[in-house]
This record gives C-alpha cells, structure tokens and sequence, in this order.
C-alpha cells in the first residue's frame, strides 16, 4: 500500500531532522514564519512532530516596512496562523529602507540582516536553541545559481548549510516547492503570497522565473534536484578543504587582535593559489563573522596586492575590510566606518609628541603616559644587575647614571636623528637603523626615544646609546621599562 504524500512529506522531514542532527529531544526551536507556503508547511509540519519529538515551538515574525498595508496583513495572518495553534508569538515592525539609506546596502541585504538580527533577539529571548526557517530545495538550487553568477568558490556552490553555527536549521531543504504547496492545499491550510515574489526587478527572482525554467525546458527536466544534489557534494568538499586550510591559517598567522591580524606574505606565497585564497578568505571571515560579501573578485585583489609588491600599498574591500601590505606581511583590519577616503591607520604618521620627565625620587618609580600611542614608560633607581642586559629590542634597560642628565625628554623621531647603537662599531643615522629592523616609516614615529641634552640614549624596545650602557655590576642605575599598548 502507498503511503499517504501528507504522511511521506513529514516522514521526509523528520528524516531531515535526524540525519542533519537539526533538534534533540526537548528542544526549543523558534519558527520564522513569514505567512507564505514554504514557512507555513514548516510551521505545521514541526508542529505535528513536537509530541513525538518532545519539542516545543515559538513563532516569530518580521515587518520589514516595505510593503504598507500588505506587509501589515501578512504580520496579522502570521499571528493568527500562531495563536491558533496556541503557540507563543513574536513580532516586530522595522523601518528596513530607512536602515538601508543610513547603512548605504542593498534592500534585500538590509532586509536579511533586520531578520537575523530579529530572529536572533527573540531565539535568545525565549530560551530557544535553534532557528527554523522554510528554505526548500528549489531555495537551495536558485542560490547555487545565484553564487555561480557572482562568483564563488566551493562554499559558495554549497549555496545553503543544513545547520549554520548561529543555529539556524533548515528542515525542508529535502522537499520541493510543488511537495509543499501540495501538502498545504490537501491539509486546507492557507498561506500568503507575496507580490514582491514575482518582480523580476530582484536578481533572485529573475532566476526563479526566468533562468530555472529555461533550464528545465531546454537542458535538464530535474535541474532543481541535480542542482541541489551537487550543492550538498560541494558541500561535503568543502568541509574537508575547510580542514586543511585550516592547518595553514595557523601556519600563516603572524599575530591575530580584535579587528586586526598580520599574515605572513612569505608563507603565503608558498602555498598553492587555491590553499592561498582559502587562506585570505579564512582570515576575512575571522575578523568580519562572515564572508558573504567578499567575493573571488575581493580575494583576488589581495592576491594582485602581495604580487605586486611595495610596502605601504592597500586595497579596500567588503564590509570595511581593508589590505595593507607591509614589511611585516598582509595586514587585515576592519574598520568601523566607510574607508572612502579614510587614511589607513597603519599608513598615518603619528603626530610629533614631547614629554618632560625630572629626576625620580629614590625609592619611587615613577611613570609617563604617551598619549599618541599608548605606550607608557616607567623609570626609577634600581641596582644594576650582575650579568650585563642586551639592548636589542629589550623593554627593560639600565642606564648609567651618569648618561642621564635631568630633565630627560620623551619624544618620537626627527629629521636628522643620530646615535650609536650599542655594540655597533659608530654613529648612525636613526632612520638607516631603524630601516635595518624592517620597521616601517610611518611606525618609526610611534617608536618613544628617551632623549637626554639632545642625546639619544634609548630608542625604545631597540636599542641603547653606546653611551648609556652598562652601569657598573650592582652599582646604581636608571631602570626603564617600555609598556606598550596592546592595541591590535
């Protein structure tokens, strides 16, 4: 005997659930209901298999204030489809246009980030472990599509995950548009639609419309399944790529700060381009959360930027992603507002600082504050240490008391700047020196020189003056210590 299509579509499901592993016994799991066909079959389907599942539901829906007095109907046909179910209901209307003026994105982009930031809010709110939303096999197929388009690589090809780290499940992605519209209408539950759904002003539509048709009469009656079958083996290759380029993140990281990390350009130009631009997209999604918007496109520039070479270049990317190369490697930073025309920081000059500091009491340590920087200095008297400390990049000296002549000054680099670097064989131009440590220019103005009658004893974290160093073996000393801002 055939099984019933209602009772095979939420077989088809629940087998969904489980083999994506999307709920445990005694979840609770938040619907984004939009009142259309594919989330009103989600919304039933889950409800029919909470007893069996011991699951329990909460409803959630968005008026992203686009479509008047339509937008307002479906939030009311949304909480009756709700409360009729005597499920708990939330709801929120957002001025989404207006959000995308102020942000300068794209409608739909604008509309899609109110809905997670919404979904997410409630999911939180109401104590509920995951995200439900209705995307179906044909969704699944049109962003394969859509992402081939723009140009994507292997995890772009995967088009939708079963299950993404921020919680959101996809139950139906097993089950075609015409499997649910069918299931609704032999169940007699109705559903919206929604007239945007059929402009072809929007990309996404003029592939469902328009493109997806055309390849099902021209070249593959089954396109949708075929294009969904191959997103779920991309899918599969890229999580075993994602692993191994993981192992050459690690390899390639130099140093890694909030909303800023340093790779290193000569292990990336060992790699292979495809491990390379695994890579770059790695690090992007470190510091932005996602790559959405970063394509091939993006990633290639920062490749051309490292082929091209010359330190000091940048280029700007997505979501306030910009690359700069230095001597140090591939500097990431996300900046926290539009970059045109802004200077990138690790390019600008910091601004000519000078401090005064009087001789420290004994016994009192005393300390400065550079405020351009950061970056602090502590100076007291101390006795010097047995074994002889080397200067090269130190940040703890000692000075002979006799090179300090008080007041000191604390300052950055000038034009002209000279010293003799202790256990070098002569005077040298500061700026020679500091080129011979790969110091970039525009970071030798951050560097503090503790300066005594114009003399530079200590170019901070580098190197002491020949004349500054040693004090005599556990005679008195002038300790400095160099606290530098941690800031990434």
């Amino acid at each position: 005997m055939t099984p019933h299509p209602q009772t095979t579509l939420i077989k088809k499901v629940r087998a969904t659930l489980a083999r994506h592993a999307m709920c445990d016994q005694g979840d609770h799991i938040l619907v984004a209901l939009s009142g259309g066909a594919d989330s009103m079959a989600l919304l039933h389907i889950l409800h029919r298999l909470a007893a069996d599942l011991a699951l329990s539901l909460s409803v959630a829906h968005l008026n992203h204030g686009i479509r008047g007095e339509a937008a307002d109907r479906d939030q009311d046909f949304a909480y009756r489809a709700a409360t009729t179910l005597t499920l708990p209901f939330y709801t929120r209307t957002v001025d989404v246009p207006s959000q995308a003026q102020q942000t300068g994105t794209g409608l739909e982009e604008a509309a899609r980030q109110a809905r997670h930031a919404f979904l997410h809010e409630i999911a939180l709110s109401c104590g509920a472990g995951s995200i439900a939303v209705g995307h179906h096999k044909g969704d699944m197929a049109e962003q394969l599509l859509l992402n081939l388009l723009r140009g994507s690589g292997l995890k772009g090809l995967g088009a939708m995950d079963p299950v993404t780290r921020q919680g959101v499940i996809r139950p139906l992605l097993d089950c075609s548009r015409k499997e649910l519209t069918t299931w609704l209408e032999a169940e007699g539950i109705d559903h919206v639609t929604d007239a945007t759904n059929s402009d072809t002003a929007y990309t996404r539509n003029r592939v469902r419309h328009v493109l997806i048709p055309m390849l099902e009469a021209s070249f593959n009656p089954s396109a949708v399944d075929t294009l969904a079958r191959t997103a779920a083996l991309m899918r599969e290759e890229e999580a075993w790529v994602s692993d191994m380029a993981t192992k050459h993140y690690c390899d390639c990281l130099v140093s890694e700060h909030p909303n800023h990390l340093i790779l290193s350009t000569e292990d990336l130009s060992h790699l292979h381009p495809a491990a390379r631009r695994r890579v770059l997209r790695r690090a992007a999604e470190t510091l932005c959360g996602s790559t959405r918007t970063l394509t091939t496109a993006h990633i290639q520039n920062l490749t051309d930027l490292m082929d091209q070479g010359g330190s000091g270049r940048s280029v700007d990317l997505s979501r306030g992603l910009r690359g700069i190369l230095t001597k140090e490697g591939l500097h990431l930073t996300v900046e926290d507002q539009n970059l045109r025309d802004k200077r990138p920081d690790l390019l600008a000059e910091t601004p000519p600082f000078s401090y005064h500091l009087e001789r420290p009491t004994p016994g009192v340590p005393c300390s400065q504050v550079i405020a351009e920087t950061g970056d602090h200095l502590t100076f007291q008297w101390r006795q010097a240490p047995e074994n002889p400390v080397d200067s090269r990049n130190a940040t703890r000296v000692f000075l002979s008391p006799e090179a300090a002549s008080f007041p000191l000054t604390i300052r950055n680099t000038r034009p002209g700047d000279r010293f003799r670097p202790e256990g070098g064989s002569g005077g040298r131009k500061l700026g020679r020196f500091l080129s011979d440590c790969n110091i970039e220019g525009p970071k030798r103005s951050q560097i503090p020189l503790v300066v005594s009658k114009e003399k530079i004893l200590w170019v901070a974290g580098h190197r002491l003056d020949t004349s500054a160093a040693p004090p005599s073996p556990g005679g008195l000393a002038l300790e400095i210590v160099l606290q530098r801002n941690k800031k990434g």
